[in-house]
């Protein structure tokens, strides 16, 4: 047994002291100024001299930046930083399964944080820090875009656990007290509907005509309209009508849930539009007239705005109006209808069936569910519009 301590660096605030059973106690300890800047002593480890002489000069560091005023992260001089954290995680399973879409969500954010922190020390991060960077967001950019790039970052740092980056339930982004952010309720008007469709039709959208009606008839969001296959949409008898039923039978992007529903009859003529329009070979169901391509998610967005703008000129209220409002505004019109909150659930793709079950004589339960949901709306006549 040696009475020399396991550690020989001379380091500010570094104490060590032989227990009674031989073994040795080593801690970091603030001095009073420290202590009046809010630091505590924390403890280290005898046996991994080298982590608690990094962890001692980390201590001092903090304090040193602490005394000028910088509430900032040091720059890593290691391997285990944000950006290395973030590259990291896109290569994980939980990134790289995600849909396409999420992931597009997911990368604005993670660029961002890369961005701000991308040269800093996963385990520097504390929650002081992310409350400071937190309260800074919701400032300059709002509470919206401060809760998401909280949220991001929390993601990131429970990755950083599993791989050992960082201690266990340690993440600095739980229970930030952050503000909750007001959810929207925007929804269209019958009115608003009607100038959407008009001004595609102007326009010359007839694809686009026909996405706004099935997303705000039928309820899908945006990448399912695009993906939409011709071949999602037939036409199948069922056992208890005496009339064909046009049909819409998918996989759901965002849950990978399955859904099947009728057509709207509002709905009908741009889809059978389409449809007939179709060329051979063709697999998708919209194709952009201009191009003669399947929209990407940027065209989409590019002729959703000019249909917008063009709509404004006679409803000007709609600028405020996003497509995403457009599914949101199917369960109003629904519950407005009588239709019940478990078959507006049906259709929005709340339901947890997972595998395909169409055939021309049988339908899964949610199939008539959805159906009474989407019957459920029907355009005010102009007595009810009076009444109102």
């Amino acid at each position: 047994m040696t009475n020399r301590p396991p550690i020989s660096d001379k380091i500010t605030g570094l104490r060590q002291r032989r227990r009674a059973d031989g073994s040795w106690r080593v801690w970091w300890e603030p001095n009073n100024s420290a202590r009046n800047l809010g630091f505590e002593a924390i403890e280290l480890n005898a046996d991994r001299a080298t982590w608690s002489v990094r962890e001692a000069k980390r201590m001092n560091d903090d304090v040193d930046r602490k005394r000028r005023g910088d509430t900032s992260p040091p720059r890593s001089t290691g391997g285990r930083t944000v950006s290395a954290l973030i590259h990291d995680y896109r290569k994980s399973v939980a990134f790289t399964e995600m849909t396409i879409s999420t992931k597009r969500s997911y990368n604005i954010n993670l660029n961002a944080i890369d961005l701000k922190w991308g040269e800093h020390n996963v385990g520097d991060f504390t929650k002081p820090i992310m409350r400071t960077w937190y309260e800074s967001l919701y400032k300059g950019s709002g509470p919206a875009q401060a809760q998401a790039l909280i949220r991001m970052f929390s993601i990131l740092m429970s990755h950083a656990e599993v791989r050992g980056w960082r201690q266990e339930n340690a993440n600095p982004c739980f229970k930030l007290k952050m503000k909750s952010v007001r959810k929207r309720h925007r929804s269209a008007t019958w009115a608003e509907y009607d100038a959407l469709m008009n001004a595609a039709k102007e326009l010359g959208f007839n694809a686009m005509a026909c996405a706004i009606a099935l997303a705000t008839l039928q309820a899908q969001r945006q990448t399912d309209l695009i993906t939409a296959a011709i071949d999602s949409f037939r036409t199948v008898q069922l056992p208890d009508s005496d009339q064909p039923v046009l049909v819409w039978e998918l996989i759901r992007s965002k849950r990978d849930n399955y859904g099947v529903m009728p057509i709207h009859p509002e709905a009908q003529p741009y889809l059978k539009m389409q449809l007939a329009d179709a060329r051979e070979g063709q697999i998708r169901l919209l194709v952009d007239e201009a191009t003669g391509a399947p929209y990407s998610g940027d065209l989409f967005r590019k002729r959703w705005a000019a249909i917008r703008a063009r709509a404004a000129k006679t409803t000007p209220a709609i600028t405020s109006l996003q497509f995403r409002d457009l599914r949101r505004t199917f369960g109003v019109w629904a519950r407005a209808g009588g239709g019940s909150r478990e078959d507006v659930g049906d259709v929005l793709g709340n339901s947890a069936a997972m595998d395909p079950q169409l055939g021309e004589t049988y339908m899964p339960p949610s199939f008539h569910t959805a159906a009474r949901a989407v019957a459920s709306i029907q355009r005010p006549t102009e007595q009810s519009r009076k009444k109102a």
